[in-house]
């Protein structure tokens, strides 16, 4: 595997079946490999595409983005956007309505179209 041209393994790497955790963990069973599945590369911004193509329009082609720390910015902000959208069951099907009862979506410190897009993905699995 290690002997195939760059752009080949990149091709095989950006592959739909493949997911973020056989990339992470291609990326650490050698250096070539690993050079390969870098940040920035073409791997990892396929891998953000795949899993969130409505967010690409947030970002630049000269931008030197790290994809992976998108990507990984992205998840984690999806996680706190499910457990704010869990809890608001408890605290906003009551008689009244809370002051803050959004602070904690405003302190999660990611971007705000990571939330939108997240809730856009909980609006449409719920409905469907």
């Amino acid at each position: 595997l290690t002997d195939l041209p760059g752009e080949l393994l990149e091709l095989i790497l950006c592959c739909d079946v493949l997911g973020a955790v056989d990339i992470g963990r291609v990326s650490c069973t050698c250096r070539r490999l690993r050079e390969v599945c870098q940040p920035r590369g073409k791997v990892w911004r396929e891998r953000f595409r795949l899993r969130w193509p409505s967010l690409l329009k947030y970002y630049s082609h000269t931008d030197g983005v790290s994809w992976l720390e998108e990507y990984k910015a992205r998840h984690d902000a999806g996680l706190e956007a499910q457990k704010i959208v869990d809890s608001f069951s408890r605290r906003f099907f009551a008689e009244h309505v809370p002051c803050d009862g959004f602070s904690d979506i405003e302190a999660l410190g990611c971007p705000s179209h990571f939330f939108e897009d997240e809730l856009m993905c909980i609006l449409n699995t719920e409905g469907g």
